[in-house]
């Protein structure tokens, strides 16, 4: 009898826990925020392995990650599931490097990448306590990246070249985040996603490198 009754009132525990577990999931409605962090377009150095024998670059170097961020809008159909639209600002990326002449530096080369991003992504909540969820996300991104190469004549000459393209394309986007409901109307949270690139960057000039964004975001929720 005495065994029955904690069994009874355990269960009544975790009814209770789970009950507000369920009850503090995402908030149902429509939310508007902002996210600010770091970015990293991922690739190989375009100059670094170019070249052969007498013909190569040297001095190589590559700038990668810096500040970047992402404006967001997006509505919970329920505590579990949500729908999201977002525009993304990158670090650009920028390579550079000497090309050689049979050891005579002839011009000094840089590649720059600049990535904007337009997503729409569903979401995926996991509730783990009051207030606090995790979350994955998954959709697509179109994609509008501008690739800029410079080269500028070294040993007297002040020819310099500049060619510019501009590429749109939809690639895949995910990423995983948690969220914490500080009050009825603002969620805080942390966010890492990944843009899924394409191509060889090292051999076309329409070809998009993968990129990593990690924001801190914070959201007014209208609910």
């Amino acid at each position: 009898m005495k065994t029955k009754t904690i069994m009874k009132f355990s269960a009544a525990i975790a009814s209770s826990l789970l009950l507000t577990t369920l009850a503090n999931a995402a908030i149902v409605g429509p939310y508007a925020g902002i996210g600010l962090g770091g970015s990293d377009i991922t690739m190989a150095n375009t100059f670094k392995k170019s070249g052969v024998d007498e013909f190569q670059y040297t001095d190589t170097t590559t700038k990668s990650r810096g500040l970047a961020g992402k404006l967001f809008a997006g509505y919970n159909f329920n505590q579990y599931i949500g729908l999201e639209a977002g525009y993304s600002i990158y670090a650009k990326r920028t390579d550079k490097g000497i090309f050689n002449v049979e050891n005579v530096q002839l011009s000094k080369d840089s590649l720059q990448h600049k990535i904007r991003a337009i997503s729409v992504v569903g979401k995926v909540y996991l509730p783990i306590q009051q207030g606090f969820n995790v979350y994955a996300l998954g959709g697509a991104a179109k994609v509008f990246q501008t690739l800029k190469y410079t080269s500028d004549t070294l040993n007297g000459y002040n020819d310099i070249s500049y060619y510019s393209k501009t590429t749109n394309a939809l690639r895949p986007l995910y990423g995983i985040g948690a969220s914490y409901d500080a009050t009825s109307q603002v969620t805080t949270g942390l966010e890492f996603s990944h843009l899924q690139g394409r191509g060889n960057t090292n051999t076309s000039a329409t070809a998009i490198p993968s990129a990593n964004l990690l924001t801190l975001t914070a959201a007014y929720n209208f609910g």
